[in-house]
């Protein structure tokens, strides 16, 4: 029983003592009147019952109360981050809250996880949350910044793409004549299928017990890291299947950017190298003592080889080969043409302070769920090239 109804059972008791009482001096009068504050309560009882009843009741097999017709898109995401905070401090959510979550997950989900075999996959990130999540991605070494990213609805499915170099011109047709076929044109279907990836993070009680503000920051940022070595170990594992081109010195290098890539493609090009890769290029210079390397004016701290960007990632997640001869990546290409990483553009939260080593531990254990699927479409698009850093003696 709650608190709230055991002093409107305490007050319904008072007010019926007092109309007893009036009764019993013959005051019918004042007895009636007392009686309409003994109905209020009764009802005021009733009402408390019906939402305690709706609480402790299987929230799977309930019928939730449906309020959120009335509600705007903006009030409906504010509702819904209040919720989604109860859920992560594991407080109990009632059965209109329920029809907030379940209102806010048809909006975002549009359907296309509703049929998922995993069944229920827990409360999803607010929008604003998911937004915030992916600038602080944005500030990381995030590769997928460099690639073509597809949000998809739906778990599986296909696309149908047209590479640039097989791409022809539109066809001259004259006024009022018929737009016929196109000539020979090329696609390439891609398939893909949504594979789904989840971690979990310890929460204290200590950190529930903090503000929201704390706690939104410090799991925005953990799903953030954790989603970006996820998505770089995707996109990296599509790098490592292109065949390696072992590239001498500069010159050869350069007719990387000159011969083997098509015009279009080179270009557009970006340099994947790692930290080996980019310090050997830091200290190569022309004839005249000048580095090689440029500084890009429109990104301060960032360089450009023969005008192309330079991404570098860590040594350990993209490591150099050989101990006798080292040699270092030296990747080019256009990464949105050679993959696309298609995602649900969400994710997926669910907490438990029973399961796992949470009991043990005192700890609430938050479990994040993300699916997504990197797929290579145009391996024309990039040269794995290796550069020869050092050599033993």
């Amino acid at each position: 029983m709650s608190k709230k109804l055991r002093e409107l059972l305490q007050a319904l008791e008072t007010e019926k003592t007092k109309v007893r009482s009036l009764l019993g001096e013959n005051n019918v009068l004042d007895a009636e009147k007392a009686m309409e504050d003994v109905r209020e309560l009764q009802k005021a009882v009733a009402i408390e019952q019906e939402l305690g009843a709706l609480e402790e009741h299987d929230l799977d097999n309930a019928t939730p109360i449906d309020r959120t017709h009335n509600l705007t898109d903006t009030e409906l995401e504010a509702e819904y981050k209040r919720v989604f905070l109860k859920g992560l401090r594991r407080q109990r959510i009632s059965a209109d809250e329920h029809s907030i979550v379940s209102e806010y997950r048809a909006a975002m989900h549009e359907g296309g996880v509703s049929t998922d075999a995993d069944g229920d996959m827990g409360i999803i990130v607010p929008e604003d949350i998911q937004t915030r999540i992916h600038d602080i991605m944005r500030s990381m070494n995030d590769l997928s910044q460099h690639i073509r990213m597809e949000t998809v609805n739906t778990l599986s499915g296909s696309r149908v793409l047209e590479k640039d170099e097989d791409m022809v011109p539109f066809a001259v047709v004259d006024e009022y004549g018929e737009i016929g076929e196109m000539d020979n044109p090329k696609f390439t279907p891609v398939t893909y299928q949504l594979i789904k990836r989840a971690g979990f993070l310890p929460l204290t009680n200590e950190l529930l017990k903090d503000t929201d503000q704390n706690i939104l920051s410090y799991v925005s940022n953990w799903i953030a890291k954790k989603h970006v070595v996820t998505k770089n170990s995707l996109i990296i594992a599509i790098l490592n299947t292109l065949s390696k081109k072992s590239l001498a010195d500069m010159k050869a290098m350069k007719k990387v950017l000159n011969v083997d890539l098509d015009p279009a493609i080179s270009l557009s090009s970006t340099i994947i190298t790692n930290q080996d890769g980019f310090q050997w290029l830091d200290e190569q210079e022309d004839g005249n003592n000048r580095p090689l390397l440029q500084d890009d004016i429109t990104q301060p701290g960032k360089n450009l080889f023969q005008g192309r960007p330079i991404v570098v990632v860590a040594n350990r997640t993209l490591p150099s080969t050989g101990s006798t001869t080292v040699k270092a990546p030296f990747i080019v290409g256009n990464f949105k043409e050679l993959m696309v990483l298609f995602n649900r553009g969400m994710y997926e939260l669910a907490s438990t302070n029973i399961g796992g080593d949470a009991w043990r531990r005192d700890t609430t254990e938050l479990r994040t769920i993300t699916r997504d699927d990197c797929v290579k479409w145009d391996s024309e698009a990039a040269v794995f090239g290796q550069i020869t850093i050092s050599t033993g003696t």
